[in-house]
């Protein structure tokens, strides 16, 4: 832990996520002089917001005695809390799944389970939405599949997905995956994935059996939506686990010399894969296969920094999330633009997050001069510094520079 300033609880967090994802977390035991006065309040609330709670009251269990009866008492009620949640995300991926197997429709779950399934104890990966990645060509038939099936579609501008919801039941259909980037680099994911929903592996579950990406496909899967959020809102350590446990059940196939390593340098992903493979490996205690062993120890270190600083998809620092889409989030030409364009393009995302909104989109242009006025007003009173965003987002630029994202020497054209 000598590599990044670790706060003792940070440390403590980061021991907790390896005996969660450890085959053998006996073998990963905290000595008695680390559990004395630690802030256990603060631990569980990392965990929060790296959204690793349930896992680490999990991994938690050999030291209760040392843990305030107050606060494990809220850990663990937080935990049952999301098993709860969990439990009706499983519900909703069964309902879903019938009404996809009825009409013979091609599809794969992506994250959530299908991460799940790579870790000792499935059940202690938080889940969240549904996702599920569908065949392009049947986007109308499945959607109105839904649709008589109760589900409400909410008209939203991503990209590449469409959400449906009920109560209890929030879905995203996919029809492309989270991640890919623009020009040639972009092409030569979508052919590297185009049969991804038709040569499934079936993975089996208690409540139902459903479908996944293949360990090849769901590993460029997995790098293309960490990138993203990474170089986003923020990354948490519940990707740094997803991707720890994918790695360590499938570093000794083939396929990663064979196929995947050889892509990743072709298309520039080499070097983060490289990079938060040895992250995991120096900090969650997973394996680090030799292709990753020269990875900078340094940019490891900032990599970890980065996802303290942000939390899960930005929840530890709203400011320095944000600044994320002004090192990356180009056009889809590469066109980068002013700072003016991206503030705006925040306060739209604020916009579209509220209530109100959501319900009514008619609403929009009334709340987001609200949003205009509020920022305004919080600056004017000093409440608010709303370049920080700016000075973040340099910070953040620094590390990702060092990532080479989908950078190669002789680009294609």
């Amino acid at each position: 832990m000598n590599k990044i300033d670790l706060t003792r609880e940070q440390q403590v967090t980061l021991h907790l996520a390896a005996r969660s994802i450890s085959v053998d977390p006996s073998s990963l035991v905290l000595s008695e002089t680390a559990m004395e006065a630690l802030n256990w309040g603060k631990i569980f609330e990392i965990s929060n917001t790296q959204a690793i709670t349930l896992a680490t009251f999990d991994a938690v269990m050999p030291y209760k005695k040392y843990i305030p009866d107050d606060i494990y008492a809220r850990w663990k009620n937080t935990a049952m809390s999301i098993l709860q949640s969990d439990f009706d995300v499983i519900q909703s991926q069964v309902d879903l799944i019938e009404i996809l197997d009825k009409h013979g429709f091609s599809y794969i779950i992506l994250k959530g389970m299908a991460a799940g399934a790579y870790y000792p104890n499935p059940e202690l990966r938080a889940l969240g939405d549904v996702d599920f990645l569908i065949d392009p060509s049947t986007q109308e038939q499945v959607e109105q599949a839904l649709l008589k099936n109760g589900y409400q579609k909410s008209h939203g501008d991503h990209p590449n997905h469409v959400v449906f919801r009920k109560p209890k039941a929030h879905l995203e259909m996919h029809f492309e995956v989270t991640g890919v980037p623009y020009g040639w680099q972009g092409d030569a994911v979508r052919v590297f994935l185009k049969n991804a929903v038709f040569e499934p592996q079936k993975r089996v579950h208690d409540m139902g059996d459903f479908h996944v990406p293949s360990d090849l496909c769901h590993g460029l899967i997995l790098l293309l939506h960490m990138q993203h959020h990474m170089l986003g809102e923020g990354l948490g350590l519940r990707h740094l686990c997803d991707w720890a446990v994918y790695v360590n059940q499938t570093h000794d196939k083939g396929y990663w010399t064979e196929i995947l390593i050889p892509f990743l340098k072709k298309i520039g992903l080499f070097t983060y894969t490289a990079v938060m493979t040895k992250t995991c490996a120096t900090y969650l205690q997973s394996v680090c296969p030799d292709w990753a062993r020269d990875a900078d120890d340094e940019t490891c270190a900032e990599v970890l920094e980065d996802i303290f600083a942000c939390g899960n998809f930005g929840q530890n620092d709203e400011q320095r999330s944000k600044g994320g889409m002004l090192v990356s989030e180009h056009g889809k030409d590469g066109t980068k633009h002013s700072r003016t364009y991206y503030l705006f393009k925040i306060l739209h995302g604020e916009t579209c997050k509220t209530k109100g909104v959501k319900k009514c989109c008619l609403l929009y242009p009334f709340v987001f001069i609200w949003k205009v006025l509020w920022h305004l007003g919080r600056t004017l009173t000093g409440k608010s510094k709303p370049l920080r965003v700016f000075t973040e987002a340099e910070k953040r630029k620094t590390v990702y520079e060092k990532l080479e994202v989908f950078e190669v020497e002789n680009e294609e054209k």
